[in-house]
């Protein structure tokens, strides 16, 4: 299978409003892919497992439990059927844009190696499918989450959530402990999602969005 056969399961894949994806595949061990199972032939299984040579690289592996959990979470939300409709077709009008999509997508997931990030990408994703980020937003939030350390999303949490602006270096250090704090501060500093203005730490309106569209969804799900 080649790059374009790949990106055509893809894009049917994110279409198929009947997709038989419905389990944690975050969760899922590496070998169930290559065995005899309900799930190895699933047409979007069958062709990730097809294009990565899993049965010799864990990290081939890797890549498909990745593309896999990035679909399952991007199906588990609920997208207007309208909007989701509307962006199948510029898809079949664009498609320089198309690819740029697909393309994109499927080399994020490749460079995360925290699977969480994936879960986190589809639902940026549904974001921008709805109308919520411009294709422009979705890109530099995606970036920033690549280049986010895991440990830092309690601390941008806590960060997003601070209603008193005034006083959120004073209760987050309090709440955190001085240590946490000064690490989470870099860790959001160093990708982006953070910035300080007379020494006083704020998340960036792009931080900002990354919670809200891409790990807020998440707790919720979760709660």
């Amino acid at each position: 299978m080649n790059n374009d056969n790949l990106t055509d399961s893809i894009e049917k894949e994110i279409f198929n409003t009947t997709s038989e994806l419905t389990q944690d595949y975050a969760e899922l061990a590496l070998d169930t892919l290559t065995s005899e199972s309900l799930l190895s032939e699933i047409p979007i299984v069958k062709s990730l497992v097809s294009f990565y040579n899993i049965t010799s690289s864990i990290v081939d592996r890797h890549n498909v439990k990745k593309i896999l959990t990035f679909l399952d979470q991007f199906h588990s939300n609920k997208i207007d059927e309208n909007k989701l409709v509307s962006f199948k077709q510029k898809f079949s009008e664009n498609t320089k844009h198309r690819n740029q999509v697909l393309e994109t997508i499927l080399i994020l997931n490749e460079k995360f190696i925290d699977i969480k990030k994936s879960k986190i990408l589809a639902n940026l994703f549904s974001a921008h499918i709805d109308g919520n980020l411009t294709w422009e937003e979705f890109l530099k939030i995606s970036f920033i989450l690549r280049n986010l350390n895991p440990a830092g999303y309690r601390f941008l949490e806590k960060s997003v959530l601070e209603k008193d602006i005034a006083q959120v270096n004073d209760r987050t250090k309090i709440m955190m402990g001085m240590t946490e704090y000064i690490e989470g501060e870099a860790l959001l500093l160093a990708c982006g999602a953070g910035s300080k203005f007379e020494q006083r730490f704020l998340p960036t309106k792009t931080g900002i969005k990354l919670y809200e569209y891409g790990l807020k969804p998440l707790n919720e799900h979760s709660a």
